[in-house]
């Protein structure tokens, strides 16, 4: 009769099949009648011609049994790269692509600069026992902006060991940081950003298309980001119709045009918010967004990351940042095991806070011990029993040696959060207080070193594109 309770959302059998095969058909439809727009031409020279594709004023559409044709391809795939189910405390920035930073000191918002950009990834690396995982959290501003992101990608490869190539902007720059990547032993590939609506083109595409011209990445992707009532409908389903148009069909294209290189894709849709005029992270609606997604990419063979969110739109540490943040994350735990993203990131991933990242690792370790569940083995009955035969007549279990040889292992216990009561609290316990200082500790204990050979390539590719791109 062994058994643990562990907590889950059933996500896949809270949406209705014959909704997403509406769905499906539907945004296969919309490539049919309305197709993807493409202008840049190398691509549109490796299509031209194709039997399936129809050309009309710089619109491509695309026949629904090409489509149909690809996706059991891609499902097969996806099966054999999906196995994991055990809990595991990973924290990773998500993205970064952050401009500013909060001293600790001053609490103050700064420009992330080379040597605040140098702290934070030292921070980052010295929480890796803590689970925490990443390079730099941004680009410093302070250098010239053709060299921003190649110094995010040195900076995180030499201060912190789970570090990973940089995002990039350009061409140019990914050049040199897909050397640098090289030099680490890690693979490169390039992320396509669909513009919505309904877009393959712009500064996503244009960088990518080099390297798919030379066969020279391991893989792309394609995801894109409908907002709806801004550039995509208003209705969540009409949002996600045109977030499956815009992944089905230029993954489609690409994947005809570049038959040799691995390919995915990843559908989502966001919340868009009306009286300001952006798109809104950490919401209730984008919540939910998030969970009908993971069903929705389910469909077809996709396994995105779970709703194990910690994007906010707040801009320091405050409440509404605790509450978006615990909020996202507390659903995504009960939706499978992923790692938590956007760790320590403010105003979605402008900002990146070393406070919070600390507060992020205990609502992490909070939300984890959660989603471990409650064990209730065969043994324990019996165990029981004989504690209640012993124990019941003195009033308390306290000393009893069952609880002293397993209280550890069932009770989480905090770093930071204070479980004391009024009357045995202390008072010169400070929660904002104790975690800076944790973060100071973390960044005087730094100590990792990466080896030489690889330093002095590193630093090698970055003098040439200094003179080069400056």
């Amino acid at each position: 009769m062994s058994f643990i309770f562990k907590p889950r959302l059933n996500i896949k059998a809270a949406v209705p099949r014959h909704l997403l095969v509406t769905m499906h058909e539907k945004a296969l439809e919309v490539l049919e009648l309305v197709g993807i727009r493409v202008t840049n031409e190398r691509l549109l020279r490796r299509i031209t011609g194709h039997k399936d594709f129809r050309i009309e004023n710089g619109w491509v559409k695309i026949k629904a049994e090409l489509v149909e044709d690809l996706l059991p391809q891609r499902r097969h795939r996806r099966k054999k790269a999906q196995e994991s189910s055990e809990e595991t405390l990973i924290l990773s920035l998500g993205y970064p692509g952050c401009s500013y930073v909060i001293d600790i000191e001053t609490d103050q918002l700064a420009a992330l600069t080379e040597s605040r950009a140098i702290e934070a990834t030292k921070l980052i690396h010295s929480l890796y026992d803590w689970g925490v995982r990443g390079g730099a959290p941004g680009a410093p501003v302070d250098l010239p902006p053709k060299m921003r992101r190649i110094a995010q990608c040195l900076i995180g490869y030499m201060y912190s060991r789970s570090a990973s190539a940089a995002p990039f902007e350009s061409y140019e720059e990914a050049v040199y940081i897909k050397r640098m990547a090289e030099v680490m032993g890690e693979g490169f590939g390039i992320p396509i950003y669909v513009v919505s609506p309904l877009r393959l083109e712009g500064i996503s595409l244009d960088r990518a298309i080099p390297f798919l011209e030379q066969g020279d990445c391991d893989w792309f992707s394609v995801s894109s980001m409908p907002m709806a009532g801004a550039t995509g409908p208003v209705y969540p389903v009409g949002a996600f119709i045109q977030g499956i148009s815009e992944c089905l069909g230029p993954y489609t294209i690409l994947r005809e045009a570049y038959l040799d290189i691995p390919a995915g894709f990843s559908i989502g849709a966001y919340h868009f918010d009306m009286r300001h005029g952006n798109i809104v992270i950490g919401s209730p609606e984008q919540i939910l967004l998030d969970l009908f997604g993971i069903a929705l990419n389910k469909f077809y063979g996709v396994s995105p990351h779970a709703v194990r969110s910690f994007r906010t739109m707040a801009r320091k540490v405050e409440v509404q940042g605790q509450v978006e943040k615990a909020a996202s994350g507390a659903v995504g735990v009960l939706t499978g095991p992923e790692e938590f993203i956007h760790s320590g990131l403010l105003s979605i991933d402008e900002v990146f806070s070393p406070l919070q990242l600390v507060i992020d690792c205990e609502i992490a370790r909070y939300l984890t011990r959660m989603a471990k569940g409650l064990e209730f083995p065969e043994e324990n009955v019996e165990l029981s029993v004989q504690s209640i035969i012993r124990c019941a007549t003195k009033g308390h279990y306290l000393t009893d040696k069952n609880t002293l040889e397993n209280h550890r292992g069932i009770y989480w216990t905090p770093s930071l959060f204070d479980y004391s009561l009024l009357r045995t609290s202390k008072p010169d316990t400070d929660f904002i207080e104790k975690a800076k200082e944790i973060c100071r500790e973390k960044i005087r204990e730094h100590q990792y070193q990466l080896e030489e050979e690889k330093r002095r390539k590193l630093e090698e590719i970055y003098r040439e594109a200094s003179r080069n791109l400056y």
